[in-house]
């Protein structure tokens, strides 16, 4: 038989998998056996038929016995979790599931009485398992399944007679309404509330009314007692659809470990085997192996197949709703340093970053959680029997929540939106959740993320109040922002080459962000300072110092080091393109408005261009967004040239260097100033990097975008 056409397109064999029969698999069983599925079976039939056509007698008996089956149920689920409670590592750690434990975040002990920091634990759990008292939806989902199992077990008492209506049993007593005659007894508590008689006693009516009610969305609440469904399966599968081998995914798996692990930290390397990701999810299965594809130079034909593949499984996930902490990771593997869309109307960034933190809220990765009741089930003693699996699993939705609201609030911050963080039990206590003896190096940079995150927050919610008040420093914007963040620098910034060379590469990583929020808030304020009219020649000043020296780190750095660096992540190529095109915005303000004084500073963020350029398309099969940043700076750089170069040749040439000193030099004195802006030579208009003559679709919409809509104002 011939190859179908894909198949001939992508030069390989054909391989149509045999077909599937419906049904059942031969000698698969039902989930329910024995006690436990005439249990339910006796309560669906109970529930079709209804009380009111069932004797008295006969429905107190059956109840009788669906109790005794019920408390024969809980009594085993009871000893299982006392068994599970009771064990302990063998180091002397102790895994408590206790669910008072997990909610206040007490410490647990040894039996050496060391405290080890709580860890939470739900694997995968649709809702999150606090108090619903605070939880509106979870508080009405609880009673709505309480009611219906007093209702499966209530046996009515036959002491109300019918209504003539025939509107059903217990709608009167005597010869009155029952709402009516309870209304009159004089027992009820009177809440002095501002309704009429008529409309109470219509509401008690209704609740007495026995009439069976039809309930469209009665199970609407209802827990899925078996795992909700997952991305998985051969329809998704890359390995099963032929895009790769099993040999060339645990390779790739290596790779990215070893090269792209240091700077994403979402994963754990003990955890996240190449087989356990792919029974697990094949959205992050197929995005790891793509991102990896990317980077590694002997992967070209690979790496186009499984991005392809990547962007299907994306819309796919997101139209059909699947949840878990493999969709939430998958995600934010794709969103870092994935390839960019043709146009940025086409980007669907910001729609899965949405998506990704809405998964992990509605799991409670944020929140504190205990053991589920479904995961204490027949098959919890397997899973029980390796405690240190289950603390890798509980901190490995710990540090997916922590990645991932680290990359909502860096979006966030970027598109102009709100900065408040968050605060959790579990970013209130991160400064000691590295610390634990499962955490993974990596562990340690997301803390210091954290924390410089929080930083950040109070520094901003600082510089918007002292921003309307009259400062006697004009350098108190930069100042308070070293004074806030120099104790974090003092504790988590160091040397990076000293540091084994998996840790170097975090620590450079570091420092670039720490670097890009300085820059960040600087411009803040500077925006700030532009509205109130106040001390805007030094914080402009101190934004442009922080830009250039942002460019001068990453051209150094870049070229130092190179390939390793690559793999950083989309916003910090973003950032260096916006400390680009910053210092150019702010130059003329800074140094004057002179054509040809900023050749030098033109050489650097040529510099720039190129070093972005070279992270973006190495290796060559690879596009990344920092060569797409690179392509758009080249044009603006080299539009800015060729102006310069057409007005030096007009310029004459003594004239030139007799004013060498005044007019082309860098002084800062007022009266050089002055003479400079009179000089019908001199302009301070740059039509390249003025807002008003670009296009919608240029540039300046791009970095609008990135940067969020306060981006012309900075200037």
């Amino acid at each position: 038989m011939e190859p179908c056409d894909r198949c001939l397109r992508n030069n390989r064999t054909c391989r149509i998998p045999p077909p599937r029969p419906l049904g059942r698999k031969p000698g698969a069983v039902g989930r329910y056996k024995g006690l436990e599925k005439a249990y339910r079976k006796m309560q669906a039939e109970l529930k079709k038929a209804g009380t009111g056509l069932i004797p008295i007698e006969e429905h107190s008996e059956i109840h009788h016995i669906l109790s005794g089956v019920q408390n024969t149920r809980i009594e085993e689920d009871s000893g299982v979790a006392r068994t599970c409670n009771e064990r302990t590592m063998d180091d002397g750690y102790a895994f408590s599931h206790s669910v008072d434990d997990n909610i206040h975040g007490s410490p647990r002990r040894t039996e050496q009485g060391q405290e080890v920091p709580a860890t939470n634990f739900v694997p995968n759990a649709p809702y999150g398992i606090q108090d619903p008292i605070s939880n509106p939806l979870a508080l009405l989902a609880d009673a709505s399944e309480t009611a219906q199992v007093m209702n499966m077990s209530y046996v009515p008492m036959n002491t109300c007679s019918t209504t003539e209506g025939g509107k059903g049993h217990g709608q009167s007593i005597g010869e009155e309404r029952i709402g009516r005659y309870l209304l009159r007894r004089p027992r009820h508590v009177s809440l002095n509330l501002q309704l009429t008689k008529d409309q109470l006693e219509t509401g008690l009516d209704m609740l007495f009314d026995s009439t069976p009610q039809l309930s469209q969305y009665q199970d609407y609440f209802r827990r899925h007692e078996q795992r909700p469904p997952r991305d998985t399966g051969p329809d998704l599968d890359p390995v099963d659809l032929g895009l790769i081998s099993m040999e060339e995914a645990t390779e790739l798996f290596a790779i990215y470990f070893q090269r792209l692990h240091p700077i994403n930290g979402i994963l754990d390397p003990h955890l996240h085997t190449s087989a356990y990701v792919r029974s697990h999810s094949a959205l992050l299965f197929t995005w790891i192996l793509a991102l990896t594809a990317q980077f590694d130079h002997d992967s070209a034909i690979i790496a186009r197949r499984l991005l392809l593949h990547g962007d299907k499984l994306s819309r796919h996930v997101h139209t059909s709703g699947y949840k878990s902490v493999e969709i939430v990771q998958g995600y934010y593997i794709s969103l870092l340093s994935a390839t960019p869309a043709k146009t940025l109307s086409e980007e669907r960034s910001w729609l899965y970053t949405m998506y990704a933190v809405g998964v992990a809220m509605e799991l409670g990765l944020d929140q504190g959680a205990s053991l589920p009741p479904q995961y204490l089930s027949t098959n919890h003693d397997a899973v029980a029997d390796n405690l240190e699996h289950l603390q890798r699993v509980a901190r490995n939705r710990e540090r997916t929540w922590l990645r991932i609201l680290l990359w909502e609030r860096a979006n966030s911050a970027a598109y102009g939106r709100s900065n408040a963080f968050p605060e959790t039990q579990l970013t209130q206590s991160v400064e000691t959740w590295w610390m634990h003896p499962l955490a993974d190096q990596t562990d340690k940079y997301t803390c210091a993320f954290i924390l410089l995150r929080r930083h950040l927050a109070a520094l901003q919610l600082e510089l918007r109040r002292q921003a309307g008040l009259s400062q006697s420093n004009p350098r108190w914007v930069a100042e308070l922002i070293d004074v806030t963040l120099g104790p974090w620098c003092r504790m988590w910034l160091q040397d990076p080459y000293p540091l084994p060379p998996s840790e170097r590469l975090s620590q450079f990583f570091l420092y670039y962000v720490y670097l890009h929020n300085r820059l960040w808030t600087l411009s803040f304020a500077l925006h700030a300072s532009l509205i109130a009219g106040r001390q805007v020649d030094a914080i402009r000043e101190d934004c442009f110092n922080a830009a250039l020296h942002s460019c001068e780190v990453a051209v150094r750095d870049l070229e130092a080091i190179g390939e390793p660096l690559y793999c950083m992540l989309a916003p910090t190529w973003a950032m260096i393109s916006y400390a680009t095109i910053l210092t150019l915005k702010l130059y003329p303000h800074i140094h004057g408005a002179h054509a040809g004084s900023e050749i030098e500073l033109l050489a650097l963020l040529a510099q720039v261009a190129m070093q972005l350029q070279k992270a973006g398309a190495t290796p060559s099969h690879r596009l990344g967004i920092a060569a797409l940043l690179a392509q758009h700076l080249l044009l603006i750089l080299r539009a800015k040239a060729a102006g310069i170069r057409d007005m030096v040749e007009i310029i004459d040439e003594p004239l030139c260097r007799s004013s060498n000193n005044s007019v082309f030099g860098t002084s800062r004195d007022p009266d050089a100033r002055a003479i400079s802006s009179l000089s019908p030579l001199v302009s301070s208009y740059d039509p390249i990097l003025s807002a008003a003559t670009l296009e919608p679709d240029s540039v300046t919409t791009l970095f609008r975008e990135i940067f969020g809509p306060g981006f012309d104002e900075i200037s």
